[in-house]
């Protein structure tokens, strides 16, 4: 049995923004636990906004999921 990846990509919780006139794109989580996003981010003293993906051009910079994505929580079941 293989393990399933979580992809930011697939994710329906992913959303991105676009400032008028700027040719990047912001991408965030916007999974319905923000606040287990916001404690992981506080817990490991991250800096960046909480939910914060990256900077992309019409795509998520990312290849699978991040350390604290909502959906990782419960090993092996999907969450949301």
């Amino acid at each position: 049995m293989s393990k399933q990846i979580i992809r930011c990509l697939d994710c329906e919780f992913c959303e991105e923004y676009r400032k008028l006139g700027n040719t990047r794109y912001e991408f965030f989580c916007k999974h319905s636990d923000q606040e287990y996003i916001h404690d992981y981010f506080e817990e490991h003293r991250m800096s960046s906004m909480a939910g914060f993906l990256g900077f992309g051009k019409m795509e998520v910079p990312l290849k699978t999921s991040p350390a604290w994505c909502p959906r990782k929580k419960v090993r092996g079941e999907a969450i949301g």
